[in-house]
């Protein structure tokens, strides 16, 4: 895992965020500031990528929304496996 990964991770730990299911594999997250990001996933060979619309995002940067949103998704996949 890149620093700059784990610097999201821990960053969305911290910062309370909502996300809310739009559908399939797309999530809207807001900010305490209420700013609002889209969050889409896909798997590609068992490998799972992301992508926010946010400045980080958009410069193919791993950000806080993204590694937010990813919990929920993990959630929501694996209830779907069962």
């Amino acid at each position: 895992m890149n620093t700059n990964l784990q610097n999201a991770i821990n960053r969305a730990g911290k910062i309370k965020m909502t996300v809310k299911y739009l559908g399939g594999r797309t999530y809207l997250v807001i900010t305490p500031e209420f700013h609002k990001y889209v969050v889409r996933f896909e798997t590609i060979e068992a490998k799972r990528y992301g992508r926010c619309n946010c400045k980080a995002g958009v410069a193919n940067m791993a950000c806080y929304h993204l590694a937010k949103s990813a919990f929920v998704d993990s959630a929501i996949q694996k209830m779907r496996s069962h």
